[in-house]
């Protein structure tokens, strides 16, 4: 059979029941139990951070988005562009809505094909030691069910068959098909436009500043706060560095920079070597530039999750770095930056030493 063929039966052919209605039946229940399990149990559970029955409170007023943890764990696989917070998103939604249909039997081939694409990642890649075939985990296991329903159809009790057994023409049935699967796939990212910055806006950081730096002491757990001086400057088009000399308790000086590089798009930026993407932009009463980004990343020798939030005003900044393990279920805020605008100072010999 031609590939064209087999792919226009696989995806667009009416799905067919089975001779006995007892097969179909069975159908069905797997359908049912593949789906609402898949729909529920990963996909609504991700968009709005239910685990267990108990916290069913948390659906009143939720705001459907993917958690912190699972954009991470998206990045990790390398789905970074254009942003592995919209990857994040199309993986979430795909389980909702892709669960929901396949147990409605409503475009279920292409349903249970991105699913199976879905669990081919995570059976596969994601997995530490996959075992095609024999390995007895339950995301392989959903991968082959996924694949069987792409390549049964969903038989007799399902939409599908009923629309196909309606006669309605070929072409309105195939647009209707495409039209609900564009939606699926736009409606994130409709919800969640990605969040861009211009180099202008950040102009306001290459200024001499006086200020602060309060961070959370790993040994002691205790916040320790030094007197700080930042002179920033731009470096380049798109490239800024922060130059930041730290009064030390002892009477020393410490110094040491950040460099800051903007994308050209003005989704990204490497903020000390680290891929930030912009999560979110906004503009206060007083003009103030709120800026939340977020990227995969070492702290104490540990992968986490870095957020970085960035207050610039005419004469405030701040910058305050949170981390989140892997094994945390919150975001633990590592270092605080406030300044006001003022002249830098000197800093001189053998008091300055290089520090991170």
């Amino acid at each position: 059979m031609p590939a064209k063929t087999f792919l226009r039966a696989l995806l667009i052919a009416p799905s067919a029941a089975f001779s006995s209605r007892w097969a179909d039946t069975a159908l069905l229940l797997f359908r049912l139990h593949l789906g609402l399990s898949i729909a529920i149990g990963a996909g609504w559970a991700k968009l709005v951070g239910l685990y267990t029955a108990t916290e069913a409170a948390k659906l009143a007023g939720a705001v459907p988005a993917p958690p912190d943890w699972f954009v991470q764990q998206v990045a990790g696989l390398g789905f970074t562009q254009p942003s592995p917070y919209l990857w994040a998103w199309l993986a979430c939604w795909g389980e909702f809505a892709g669960g929901l249909l396949l147990a409605l039997g409503l475009l279920t081939r292409w349903s249970a094909l991105q699913l199976a694409f879905q669990f081919f990642v995570v059976a596969f890649l994601w997995y530490e030691a996959p075992e095609p075939l024999l390995g007895m985990y339950y995301q392989q296991l959903l991968f082959w069910s996924f694949g069987l329903v792409a390549v049964l159809g969903s038989g007799r009790y399902s939409l599908d068959h009923w629309l196909s057994q309606k006669r309605l023409p070929r072409v309105p049935r195939v647009a209707l098909a495409g039209a609900l699967l564009l939606a699926l796939l736009t409606a994130p990212v409709a919800a969640q436009a990605p969040a861009t910055v211009a180099m202008r806006e950040l102009a306001g950081l290459a200024r001499p500043w006086q200020g602060s730096l309060t961070y959370l002491d790993y040994q002691t757990k205790r916040p320790v706060t030094l007197p700080t001086v930042l002179n920033g400057m731009q470096s380049a088009p798109r490239e800024l560095v922060l130059d930041f000399i730290y009064q030390e308790p002892e009477g020393g000086q410490v110094k040491g920079y950040d460099k800051l590089q903007l994308s050209a798009d003005g989704r990204r930026i490497i903020w000390d070597g680290t891929p930030m993407q912009v999560i979110s932009r906004q503009r206060e009463a007083d003009r103030t530039l709120v800026l939340v980004l977020e990227g995969p990343g070492q702290d104490d020798n540990r992968a986490c999750l870095i957020r970085r939030t960035l207050r610039l005003g005419t004469r405030q900044l701040s910058v305050v770095k949170e981390v989140k393990y892997a094994d945390s279920a919150a975001f633990l805020t590592r270092n605080t930056y406030r300044f006001t605008q003022g002249a830098p100072s000197a800093a001189t010999g053998a008091d300055i030493k290089s520090a991170k």
